[in-house]
């Protein structure tokens, strides 16, 4: 596939060897970062896990800043500052560098995310420097801004789903539109590769996550010879476009969904019953009632778009249904708390980092910080517009997926209608012949990036990367504790010893 240039003056597509050779880079790539003790400003930026850390973890942490070009075309007309954060090794063993690590989203913070989830990487953290970042856009690099306020829409009236859609990307062109250009996949992957000059790497050693998994296959394509040992975990699929990728994911949470009534009826403490075909009726059902007449909890309000986020957040991982029956059975009882806590919980978890929409916002309410950032990268990485024209066969289509997800993923279609720079599909260029083998996780019930991507992924590297397999539920299965998914990543990052062929877990 030829990438599509459309965006006025982006920089895209330039080989690796020229921008590693440019001599206007040379700056760039001889930086020494000044790692020092993050501030406790920085570090309270995070969410609360980083509070379950072991004792001494964050006198661990140390953080530097990384100058880049806003364009790699014209790099001494403007800079941008990334953030870095790293995780020292604590040994034993022989050192093996740096590892870098991306949480994916796009918009999520890999500093926050290392803050909060650095004991995740314990055995792997002994021989490597962890090493995080937050690409531009997002967290503490030159975060994308829309404002404070959304402006009410003309005659202080409402406005349709798309007239919506479009305040809100009229006010980021407003506040960001200097910026927007330059917060793609391919720049930040040109990042990285600074970064991996800057750790004093020969080869880029890598694990990413859901989006993760896409900017390490576009760091590979862009930089074959530079790759050293890669995981992709929950892998991405470049094959699909933006509509095909939204319609799997509904797809993919139903098939969640499914499994988790068919598993709760066989449960003596299921709020569902004991058949699945009156279950799915039953959680339906909720999900009317809900649109009907919201319920109240601790002061908030309950509605179905709640009831929604609480069910999605609980198919990320099987280790929190029950503590979705336990909500649905207060729920039953006329109790919104517990949906109310699980919804809540999704806004700084698996979702965001999955790139999967947050809850619509209010009329007047602008997207969360990393909200923007998912949009303002999203939109940079595709040249598709959608508008409200578009919207009647996206909520059919949607809906007939998931009753229950489809309409509320439906709407994600519209976020780049008149944003206000174009994009176009070079990010979904990720050949790499010439690259090493990498390896590939997919779970077989991934809701947000479901199983058959990491093959596709796998044929369009074309360099025989191989395919690990977790016979399970949830997303991101290295940190979901499987012992057989932790060894088989462990053993190829750490030895450099991949699986022979195919290798399942689970």
């Amino acid at each position: 596939m030829t990438a599509v240039l459309t965006l006025l003056g982006a920089f895209v597509g330039t080989p690796a060897a020229m921008a590693v050779d440019d001599p206007d880079l040379t700056s760039f790539y001889q930086q020494k970062p000044a790692w020092e003790h993050c501030g406790k400003d920085l570090q309270n930026s995070a969410g609360t896990d980083s509070a379950s850390q072991p004792p001494g973890f964050r006198g661990r942490l140390e953080c530097a800043r990384l100058e880049v070009p806003r364009d790699y075309r014209h790099p001494k007309q403007s800079t941008m500052q990334v953030q870095l954060i790293r995780l020292k090794a604590t040994g034993p063993g022989k050192r093996l560098g740096s590892l870098v690590i991306n949480p994916g989203g796009p918009g999520a913070s890999g500093v926050n995310y290392l803050i909060d989830s650095g004991s995740a990487f314990a055995r792997l953290g002994q021989r490597y420097d962890i090493v995080s970042f937050d690409p531009r856009g997002t967290g503490h690099t030159d975060p994308v801004s829309c404002g404070s306020k959304l402006a009410p829409p003309p005659g202080n009236g409402s406005d349709s789903l798309a007239a919506k859609e479009k305040r809100i990307n009229e006010a980021c062109g407003r506040y960001s539109g200097g910026l927007l250009r330059w917060v793609g996949t391919p720049d930040v992957a040109r990042d990285m590769d600074v970064l991996r000059a800057a750790v004093r790497a020969d080869k880029l050693n890598y694990l990413g996550f859901s989006y993760g998994t896409k900017l390490g296959a576009v760091y590979a394509h862009e930089f074959p010879h530079k790759v050293g040992r890669m995981v992709l975990d929950s892998v991405e699929d470049p094959t699909k476009n933006t509509w095909q990728t939204a319609l799997s994911q509904a797809r993919g949470f139903q098939r969640a969904l499914d499994d988790f009534a068919a598993d709760c009826t066989h449960r003596p403490d299921c709020p569902l019953g004991t058949d699945a075909r009156k279950a799915q009726g039953q959680l339906r059902d909720w999900y009317g009632k809900l649109s009907d007449h919201p319920m109240k909890a601790k002061g908030e309000t309950v509605d179905e778009t709640s009831y929604v986020y609480a069910l999605r957040e609980a198919m990320y991982s099987r280790s929190d249904w029950p503590a979705l029956r336990q909500a649905l059975a207060q729920l039953r009882r006329g109790d919104a708390s517990g949906v109310l806590r699980m919804s809540e919980a999704g806004g700084s978890s698996a979702a965001r980092e999955a790139g999967v929409p947050a809850r619509r916002v209010g009329q007047d309410e602008l997207p969360s910080q990393d909200q923007l950032a998912l949009r303002a990268i999203a939109c940079r990485d595709t040249s598709e517009r959608y508008d409200g024209g578009d919207y009647p066969r996206a909520e059919r289509e949607f809906t007939k997926a998931s009753p229950l997800f489809g309409p509320d993923i439906a709407p994600t279609l519209l976020d780049c209608y008149s944003w206000p720079v174009a994009g176009d599909d070079a990010s979904r260029e990720v050949a790499a012949h010439d690259a090493p083998r990498m390896l590939l996780v997919a779970t077989t019930n991934d809701p947000a990036t479901p199983y058959k991507g990491a093959f596709n992924m796998a044929r369009e590297l074309g360099n025989s990367s191989i395919v690990l397999t977790f016979r399970g539920e949830g997303h991101a299965a290295y940190t979901t504790g499987d012992p057989c998914v932790q060894r088989h990543v462990d053993d190829f990052l750490l030895n450099g010893t991949l699986p022979k062929g195919p290798v399942s877990c689970g």
